[in-house]
């Protein structure tokens, strides 16, 4: 007699946004997300604040678009911010996830904060800017930034991504570190503590 193999249910590994304007009210229905417009391709805007925090999320569960107040995403699982909004009034908040990258995530912040610490960032590409405070401490990036990171210098971190430090999310290109350091008066970060994380390039 021939065993019947399980059939196997594969976890689903890109977001499951819903394809309709019911679904898409059903989902703010779940997650307690007020005041909001649905767009012509079922993204949002929302006149408020949204708390999608301590959810257990893998990916964000609907598209949005605008939101006038802060985006809370923080201590879920998230992979990815594919979904989130391109422009925020207020804070964001991702830490405590297992985010790889800031790609989908907001454009602009418009004041308050960002705070993604608690990743797996390894470089700057995708930050949005920002007038506020930046945490992104507990991310592997922080060993490279955290000499000015703390000034909320958004020219300094659209000044990092262009030097092209980080190649491929692991390797530092360390005559472009010392430039992007010398050129801006920079304090040099401990080369010696990113060797162990990134592979050098000199």
């Amino acid at each position: 007699m021939k065993h019947i193999k399980p059939y196997k249910i594969f976890e689903n590994n890109s977001p499951n946004f819903p394809t309709t304007r019911e679904g898409v009210i059903e989902v703010c229905e779940k997650y307690a997300i007020k005041n909001y417009t649905i767009n012509d391709d079922l993204s949002i805007d929302v006149d408020s604040y949204v708390y999608l925090d301590n959810k257990g999320l893998k990916y964000l569960p609907l598209k949005f678009n605008y939101v006038s107040g802060g985006f809370d995403c923080s201590n879920n699982k998230l992979k990815s911010l594919e979904g989130g909004p391109q422009t925020l009034g207020s804070g964001f908040d991702c830490s405590n996830n297992k985010l790889k990258s800031l790609k989908g995530g907001p454009q602009i912040v418009g004041g308050g904060f960002i705070n993604c610490s608690n990743n797996k960032l390894t470089d700057l590409e995708y930050f949005p800017e920002v007038s506020g405070y930046i945490n992104t401490k507990f991310n592997l990036i922080n060993l490279l930034v955290y000499t000015f990171i703390k000034d909320v210098n958004s020219f300094l971190i659209e000044d990092f991504i262009d030097y092209e430090i980080v190649r491929n999310g692991d390797t530092v290109m360390l005559d472009r570190l010392q430039t992007f350091i010398r050129d801006n008066d920079l304090e040099m970060p401990d080369l010696d503590e990113i060797k162990k994380h990134y592979k050098i390039i000199e």
